[in-house]
């Protein structure tokens, strides 16, 4: 683990600035008398309640994100403890019309599929990213693209679900051999001004990603957010999910300890708490307790990306040091810096907290590999469709999938609660 020393830190440098089955099947049992919420406005927070059913509605942006995790690690350590439970229903290549989740059948049957494929899983909020493909339609599509939204809109109403507006993405530019994307991001403009306004119309929170995300323009030209100039990379995802909580009211937590080591006193705290300080015979000991898990850590790839934005992000002070001292954590030794350095600010801490950040991440993505295979099972033709009377003995499987989805689900809800950890600052 390398730890950058405070003095060095560069972000504000660089200015960083906006870049099958039926799901019935699939559903947990729900109470009955769960409270309808009303819908949230702009002006409102954005918050996840003990008990909340989240839904992940798009295309291709929301079904790969299952694949990282990033943002639904993001949402629900946020709320350390309450029981959230997060379902990612995206679908390649989808659009507010549902066309590519028709299957054998037509454009209305995909419509159809898709509003009870939402209703089965009775969602208390939403957060549907569209726009992204009906894009291509440029300007001669913008009118069926409303009308398209509102009455997807219109038929998930019912549900009592508080609604969170995504727009689509800005198409990356990555240079030759792929096209300039300038003409599509002008037709991506169009699409997100017209979800912004049916959001305004309709008191919905709506997170503008199409301006929120553009770091490759501060950054390395080495740093790419997609792999093709639309779809995000590990990477991209990770960038993403704090534009999203940003956006919802949520921004990044910052994590700051400043400790008087003479006096053996906190002077100063952000994001955490100093549940306890003493000397020891080797020098200082004390117990943090973070108000949340920290962010999974980056993909392995993006290591000047993660420096640029995890820069300053955990900072550790402790004034009063003479000589070269160690940081241990839970025992583990962390680094070793001059007191000066220790007075000055060590930034980038990166101990057992943000181990458990990634660990919360991968239970995650488990957890929605399982729940894909529950929902969308291959081979669905063979056991629940025309030719069902061939494998359709097989279909008692799939409901398998439950407990093992319901377990990781309590294993997720137990990975946002921060725990305390020990600090030792000792003399070299």
């Amino acid at each position: 683990m390398t730890i950058l020393l405070a003095q060095l830190a560069f972000s504000a440098a660089l200015g960083l600035a906006p870049l099958g089955p039926s799901v019935a099947q699939a559903a947990e049992a729900a109470p009955q008398n769960a409270a309808q919420p009303a819908a949230a406005t702009e002006a409102e927070k954005f918050e996840l309640r003990d008990g909340d059913r989240v839904v992940l509605l798009g295309g291709t942006f929301v079904e790969r994100e299952q694949q990282y995790g990033y943002l639904e690690a993001a949402l629900v350590s946020h709320f350390p403890g309450r029981k959230i439970i997060v379902r990612n229903l995206g679908w390649s290549g989808d659009t507010v019309w549902g066309e590519a989740r028709a299957g054998f059948g037509q454009p209305a049957d995909g419509f159809k599929q898709l509003v009870a494929q939402v209703e089965a899983l009775k969602p208390t909020v939403i957060l549907a990213a569209y726009g992204a493909n009906e894009s291509f339609a440029g300007p001669a599509g913008l009118d069926a693209f409303r009308t398209g939204l509102k009455k997807l809109l219109d038929a998930l109403a019912p549900t009592g679900a508080r609604l969170v507006l995504l727009s689509p993405l800005r198409h990356e530019n990555l240079g030759p051999p792929l096209p300039d994307p300038d003409a599509h991001n002008e037709n991506l403009k169009l699409y997100r001004q017209t979800i912004s306004e049916v959001a305004a119309e309709r008191q919905l929170q709506f997170v503008n990603l199409f301006d929120g995300l553009m770091i490759h323009e501060f950054a390395a030209p080495s740093i790419r957010l997609t792999d093709n100039g639309i779809h995000l990379t590990a990477a991209g995802y990770w960038r993403t999910a704090p534009k999203i909580l940003a956006s919802l009211g949520l921004p990044d937590t910052p994590w700051l300890v400043e400790i008087d080591g003479q006096a053996g006193k906190a002077v100063k705290t952000i994001g955490t708490e100093v549940v306890e300080i003493s000397h020891s015979d080797q020098g200082l000991r004390f117990r943090l307790r973070d108000q949340f898990v920290p962010e999974a850590r980056p993909p392995a790839d993006t290591s000047e990306l993660a420096r640029i934005n995890r820069a300053g992000r955990r900072t550790l002070r402790v004034a009063g040091l003479a000589g070269p001292w160690t940081l241990l954590i839970d025992g583990k030794e962390i680094d070793t810096f001059p007191g000066e350095d220790w007075a000055i600010g060590i930034v980038g801490i990166d101990g057992p907290e943000v181990d458990q950040g990634e660990r919360l991440r991968r239970q995650i993505v488990a957890k929605n590999e399982l729940f894909f295979h529950r929902w969308r099972p291959q081979n669905e033709t063979y056991l629940f469709g025309f030719r069902k009377h061939e494998q359709g003995n097989n279909a008692v499987e799939i409901p398998q999938f439950d407990p093992l989805v319901a377990s990781k689900d309590a294993r997720i809800q137990e990975l946002t609660v921060p725990v305390e950890h020990q600090y030792e600052m000792i003399q070299k």
